[in-house]
């Protein structure tokens, strides 16, 4: 009955753990430092609402790889067969040719990983694919 007792305690506390962790997530999230980020390193490229030399990035969270309509992608991406995430997200803007060779993407990627998190947690703001 006590080894019962104290599973369930030991399973609450995890739980607990792991809503701290996602708060602390929610907490770090910084979409006005993603926004600057967005203008001054993506928007000559990219636009939220149009396609531009890359695709439109309104709504890229849900989205397939390679198919927001009217935009001409790279085989690489037509066939990647994953849906954009936060953590697929984060590795391509880490190394885009690294993450995905064959990409036309010609960009270096963002170093720091705060920096990737801000810009994802922006992105994440404009909206996502049902």
């Amino acid at each position: 009955m006590k080894l019962h007792n104290f599973t369930h305690l030991l399973t609450a506390l995890g739980l607990l753990g792991v809503i701290n962790l996602s708060a602390q997530a929610a907490e770090s999230c910084d979409p006005v430092a993603g926004q600057k980020i967005f203008e001054t390193r993506c928007s000559a490229c990219h636009s939220l609402s149009e396609h531009k030399v890359g695709p439109q990035l309104g709504g890229v969270f849900g989205r397939k790889v390679g198919s927001a309509a009217g935009f001409g992608y790279t085989p690489t991406l037509q066939q990647a067969g994953f849906t954009w995430d936060a953590e697929k997200l984060d590795a391509f803007l880490a190394g885009p040719m690294t993450f995905l060779p064959g990409t036309a993407m010609a960009f270096g990627g963002l170093r720091k990983a705060e920096e990737r998190q801000s810009l994802t947690c922006y992105l994440r703001q404009q909206g996502a694919k049902s």
